[in-house]
């Protein structure tokens, strides 16, 4: 924040030279006279400091990623809340598909021509950031009075080397769906908590001749992150925070890629169009009866548990936990401005209304989007729905999401089509994770 507090004036203080005089007798000379106090000058108030947020108004262009139904309704109703809020600002919305928002930012940033305004996801904070779009909000932020509303730690994953460049607005937090009745109908009794019990639940699910599969395997578009969840689970973490080097070990990554792959190749309890399913694909099977697990986040809740009634058609479950660590995950998203923004005040104005408690509260009711405002958590909505008691625990137990430059491009143009080949068996699961693990080394510069 810039001072605009006035500097203290010094003084000096001068001795007038007076003529001595050697007078006998007389008066004390004007030489041994003490010279008048002199007054101190007045001071000048302090000048107001000047606001760092400044009501918005004019056109704000604003990016997201929100491409689902259940999100469309949940940010539609955000976006009402933000117009009754701000009359003056006309929010301007582009909606971006997942696999093109980077390629759309770097042409932005190049061209010096963008949003006022975008979305932040934690995974994609160190590549944004490099790249050079983004704007430091450390002195609007810390200006705007619900900015410590949310916990430290969720703040500072939106933060790096010292700059806040993004206000949360809901976590995703990971946790698997499964179909109750098809659980009952098999005689299972409980929900996997390990890797290996996923597995045999997900064989023992299976039922070709019914064209029901166990899991809803997504090996499409947005199939990659899975998969790094599943090296973490296995290896534990992959990067080291201090160095940014690989901690992969590359038995690891092989078991991590056989275990998904040859449920596919081997124990055929995934749907055979598994390798190009992406979330309309995976999804849409399971909510049509089509497999009886699926891993996915809170956001989707809402859309689930519209078609299948809740804690009778469907229950939800924490991520199986693999062999050296948890598979689930918790990260942050959120808003920032765009470098090259001609509106910042009414940039800012939306995205921190946005990050208030009642806009996550909206979105949440609307979505199952997880609220980072503390207090928003306790939302009757949250506390009304038993299947938020997997989410909480969740928290206790997932690591937060990988931000080193790449991250994203190595799981979209590395893994992804390592593991469809895989899937397809053009090559192995071993190839596939070699390749994988020597692309982590590279992008990380890890000899």
């Amino acid at each position: 924040m810039d001072s605009n507090s006035v500097s203290r004036r010094k003084f000096i203080g001068v001795a007038g030279g007076v003529a001595a005089s050697a007078a006998i007798g007389g008066p004390a000379s004007a030489a041994t006279k003490k010279p008048a106090a002199k007054k101190p000058a007045v001071k000048k108030p302090a000048a107001a400091p000047v606001a760092v947020n400044k009501p918005g108004t004019g056109v704000v262009n604003y990016w997201n990623h929100f491409t689902a139904a259940a999100e469309r309704a949940g940010f539609e109703s955000v976006t009402a809340g933000f117009k009754k809020a701000s009359p003056n600002i006309d929010l301007k919305v582009e909606t971006i598909q997942n696999p093109d928002w980077m390629t759309k930012y770097i042409n932005a940033v190049m061209s010096k021509s963008g949003p006022d305004a975008m979305m932040v996801t934690q995974a994609r904070l160190a590549d944004m950031a490099r790249i050079g779009g983004m704007v430091d909000l450390n002195a609007r932020a810390k200006a705007w009075p619900d900015f410590n509303d949310n916990p430290a730690t969720v703040n500072n994953a939106l933060a790096l080397n010292g700059s806040q460049y993004a206000l949360p607005v809901f976590a995703f937090i990971d946790w698997g769906y499964y179909r109750p009745d098809f659980f009952a109908a098999k005689g299972i009794k409980k929900v996997p908590t390990t890797l290996e019990e996923f597995r045999l639940a997900a064989i023992e699910l299976t039922d070709p001749t019914k064209k029901i599969y166990g899991f809803g395997l997504r090996g499409g578009a947005g199939g990659g992150g899975f998969i790094t969840k599943l090296l973490h689970a296995y290896n534990g973490p992959i990067i080291d925070p201090k160095t940014r080097k690989s901690t992969l070990e590359l038995d690891a990554a092989v078991d991590a890629l056989r275990f998904w792959v040859r449920l596919g190749t081997k124990d055929k309890c995934i749907p055979p169009t598994a390798a190009s399913d992406g979330y309309a694909q995976f999804m849409g099977s399971f909510k049509a009866g089509g497999t009886a697990m699926v891993l996915h986040h809170t956001g989707s809740y809402v859309e689930i548990t519209t078609p299948l009634k809740a804690e009778i058609e469907v229950k939800t479950f924490n991520y199986p936990k693999g062999p050296k660590a948890e598979m689930t995950n918790v990260s942050p998203l959120g808003n920032g401005l765009f470098k090259g923004t001609t509106n910042p005040d009414a940039g800012f104005e939306w995205i921190s209304y946005w990050a208030s408690k009642k806009a996550q509260v909206d979105f949440l009711q609307a979505t199952g989007y997880w609220p980072t405002a503390t207090g928003a958590s306790a939302d009757p909505f949250i506390k009304n729905t038993p299947a938020f008691r997997v989410a909480e625990n969740a928290l206790k137990i997932g690591w937060t999401s990988y931000t080193f430059p790449g991250v994203e491009n190595w799981e979209i143009n590395t893994i992804l089509p390592n593991v469809q080949k895989a899937l397809n068996e053009t090559i192995t699961p071993e190839q596939a994770a070699r390749n994988i693990w020597t692309e982590l080394r590279d992008i990380t510069d890890t000899k």
